[in-house]
């Protein structure tokens, strides 16, 4: 039998990017970033691990839009930061045969942008076309980094980094905000329904439902709507938990957790975290110290970042046009 060529076993998807090197190697390496665009069309991606180092793991689940899942563990085999990352992958549809691959994922600049390819291989030449005939692989590819092109404008127009996040090896998150503005008006954005439901969630998935708790033991739930990175499908996300501590105009300590975990990326079973906010005033400024605490990972707690960054962006907003308001 003639000697089949490497070319007869690969798949090769390459698009550029309106976007530098830097945002595109973080969109494709933070388990948050990837959990928002991974996949093809209709596809939701939940990431349970993500250690990109030689001989680290890459584990998440696909749910298809018929509800199959595709689980699919990986092997990190080469990592050259902002360059090349390789990759053996092991999944498929669950319940079938597993598909064995080897993937490479490279970047490079071009025209201001940053150009971006993932060359797959497999086995043999059958293999390779039993996956474009069952699973769709090449347009699958394509239509996966379109949803990260889209993502990358999403970023582009609503930036994540202006906080400073500082997250610790307990898997707590803490974010440090300081405002131009008193305590008290902090508060009252953060306690007020009115104010509440102009912030609360991040750009892409903005509060349409707020019900806050006046005192320990009462419950809180807030509605978040919007559609998902790179598709016209719009989803309705609810979370929600039970307020602990309330001494206003300094501490709020309440539960958090999400009804449809699947909904946001994350596995169906999962713990409450706690956040605790703090307010401190120092001539007419008011620092805002937020912790949300208890993760089961850490790849949970960056998830969390993000949207609480993008969050914050919008209270800032609120509390200028606020303080502005009241200055007249």
């Amino acid at each position: 039998m003639a000697a089949e060529r490497a070319e007869e076993r690969e798949i090769v998807v390459t698009r550029v990017f309106a976007a530098p090197r830097a945002m595109v190697w973080a969109a494709v390496t933070d388990p948050w970033q990837v959990g928002q665009w991974w996949g093809p069309d209709g596809f939701r991606t939940t990431m349970t691990e993500m250690d990109v180092r030689v001989g680290g793991k890459w584990r998440l689940v696909m749910h298809g839009p018929d509800g199959t899942d595709y689980p699919n563990e990986m092997t990190f085999t080469e990592v050259v930061p902002m360059e090349r990352i390789a990759l053996d992958l092991v999944g498929g549809r669950e319940g079938a045969e597993p598909v064995l691959l080897s993937k490479v994922m490279s970047f490079a600049d071009e025209d201001g942008g940053t150009r971006f390819s993932i060359a797959i291989t497999y086995p043999t030449a059958e293999a390779r076309e039993k996956n474009v005939r069952e699973y769709g692989a090449i347009e699958g590819g394509k239509q996966t980094l379109a949803r990260l092109d889209a993502f990358l404008a999403e970023r582009a127009a609503n930036p994540l980094e202006k906080l400073s996040a500082q997250p610790t090896a307990k898997h707590e998150l803490r974010i440090t905000r300081t405002f131009n503005a008193p305590r008290e008006l902090v508060w009252q954005a953060w306690t007020d329904p009115a104010m509440a439901l102009q912030w609360s969630g991040p750009r892409q998935f903005p509060a349409f439902h707020f019900e806050g708790g006046e005192k320990p033991g009462d419950r809180w739930r807030i509605g978040l709507r919007g559609k998902r990175p790179g598709t016209d499908i719009v989803a309705e996300l609810w979370q929600g938990g039970v307020m602990k501590e309330i001494e206003p105009p300094r501490k709020l300590v309440y539960t958090f957790s999400w009804e449809d975990r699947t909904n946001v990326g994350l596995p169906k079973e999962g713990n409450e975290t706690l956040i605790t906010v703090r307010l401190e005033e120092h001539d007419g400024r008011t620092t805002l110290e937020f912790t949300q605490e208890f993760f089961a990972t850490a790849a949970v707690r960056d998830g969390h970042n993000g949207g609480w960054s993008s969050s914050f962006e919008r209270l800032e907003a609120i509390i200028n046009a606020a303080a502005t308001e009241e200055a007249k």
